[in-house]
């Protein structure tokens, strides 16, 4: 008895010492509603908690690897984000939100997210209240009631200290790098001046920046204040081109973080249609003879195995589509139109019409279409399907879900045609590409 009481100990001990630390909330007027929980890296996030709160609103999520860095939630019934700062300890937050939905924190769950949140407190009332309450007065005199009170909030903002979080120094670096990005947008300053400000970032930034998840914002700014004064498209794309160079040329591609960057970049062109520079740079990319970073290589494997003559991955899919479907293989159409949309996509919804026309002579032809979506309000994606009689699946991630990863998904609509061997013959936008292919 003694032996199996020693040994169940020591598995619970083993348990709970593999959590270097959890991360815990209380959501009031939330129970039983999902959470995401994602930790950033410096251009992108990982997803490491999907729960449901309990009827109290909590939940609770063991962080197993050292981390500090930022931390988001997103509250998918609710839509609402919000960020917490880890120092590898626990958090344990409690929050409310309203019936207005607001997200208001009540406790910030530690020491350093106590001081994250005095911050934003001042930062709020001495970069935007305080200039709004100054032209207030414009609006009352000194005889008015409001007056006194309102000369005196003005009084007391003007003179708020800023919060020192000179002992927590990865805040410190967010908050000084958040404020880079905000002084660095289009038409708050000389333009070459802010493009070397964040090159120079780029480059000196140490490790606080790969859990920052600021860098697609700094890299936004940058490639903005870089085409800055274009005229054309061709003028654009030669000085997002220049820019790109003289970026890696500055960072080294041989470095992690040049690689971070160069992978960012792909992903930045595809997002924006921009074919003949992405495959520019993916070129350069697989000519690396050094050592590749993780991020890297994955960006290099999506961006070849999601091509026109490439086998599409099996996907599987949340639940057996018209209860016999588990997995996108098992559906044996000679073609199959995978299309990948969400109902929020305005672009989505203006596509729809020509879809519903295609289908019934795609059908004729022995053809099956799945909508796989990455909606996140389970009404409203079923309202949206409910007038579509082809296959349908969604995990309701948003984002996250599982497919956009795998078929490498920068927008909405993306639409496959594949034939019964799984190949893709088209990827494209427009069902009218599509129809043109299997007339």
């Amino acid at each position: 008895m003694k032996k199996k009481l020693f040994t169940s100990l020591y598995l619970l001990i083993s348990i709970i010492s593999q959590a270097q630390f959890t991360f815990r909330g209380t959501i009031s007027n939330y129970s039983n509603k999902r959470v995401l929980v994602k930790i950033n890296r410096a251009f992108d996030d990982i997803l490491i908690g999907n729960t449901i709160t309990n009827s109290l609103g909590s939940f609770s999520i063991p962080i197993k690897e050292k981390y500090s860095g930022i931390i988001e939630i997103s509250l998918l019934d609710a839509k609402k984000n919000y960020i917490f700062i880890s120092d590898n300890t626990d958090i344990d937050f409690n929050a409310t939100i309203t019936t207005d939905d607001e997200f208001i924190i009540n406790t910030s769950g530690n020491q350093i997210n106590d001081r994250y949140q005095n911050y934003l407190n001042y930062d709020l009332k001495k970069n935007s209240i305080l200039a709004q309450l100054q032209n207030i007065t414009f609006y009352y005199n000194s005889k008015d009631e409001f007056y006194l009170p309102l000369k005196n909030e003005i009084q007391r903002i003007s003179v708020m200290k800023e919060p020192d979080v000179s002992e927590f120094s990865f805040l410190s670096y967010y908050i000084k790098t958040s404020n880079l990005i905000k002084n660095t947008e289009i038409g708050t300053g000389d333009a070459i001046s802010n493009k070397n400000l964040i090159l120079n970032h780029f480059k000196n930034a140490g490790q606080e920046f790969e859990t920052s998840g600021l860098g697609k914002s700094l890299l936004y700014n940058y490639f903005k204040l870089s085409v800055f004064g274009a005229s054309t498209q061709k003028d654009w794309e030669n000085k997002i081109d220049k820019a790109i160079e003289v970026l890696l040329d500055e960072v080294g591609e041989e470095t992690s973080r040049g690689q971070e960057l160069l992978s960012a970049t792909i992903n930045f062109l595809n997002g924006y249609g921009m074919e003949n520079l992405s495959d520019k740079y993916m070129k350069r990319a697989e000519s690396l003879t050094c050592e590749i970073n993780p991020e890297l290589k994955e960006t290099i494997k999506n961006n070849n195995s999601i091509k026109e003559g490439k086998i599409i991955p099996n996907i599987k899919f949340t639940h057996k589509l018209n209860g016999k479907y588990a997995y996108l293989y098992d559906i044996k159409s000679k073609y199959k139109l995978i299309m990948v949309w969400a109902s929020w996509c305005s672009h989505c919804q203006q596509e729809m019409p020509f879809v519903k026309q295609f289908y019934d002579n795609f059908k004729k032809l022995g053809g099956e279409i799945i909508g796989l979506s990455v909606d996140y309000n389970k009404d409203d994606w079923q309202n949206a399907i409910k007038e579509t009689s082809w296959l349908n699946d969604s995990d309701l991630l948003y984002w996250d879900s599982s497919f956009v990863k795998l078929l490498n998904i920068t927008g909405t609509p993306t639409l496959f045609l594949v034939d019964q061997k799984n190949k893709i013959l088209k990827i494209t936008s427009k069902i009218s590409e599509i129809n043109q292919l299997i007339k």
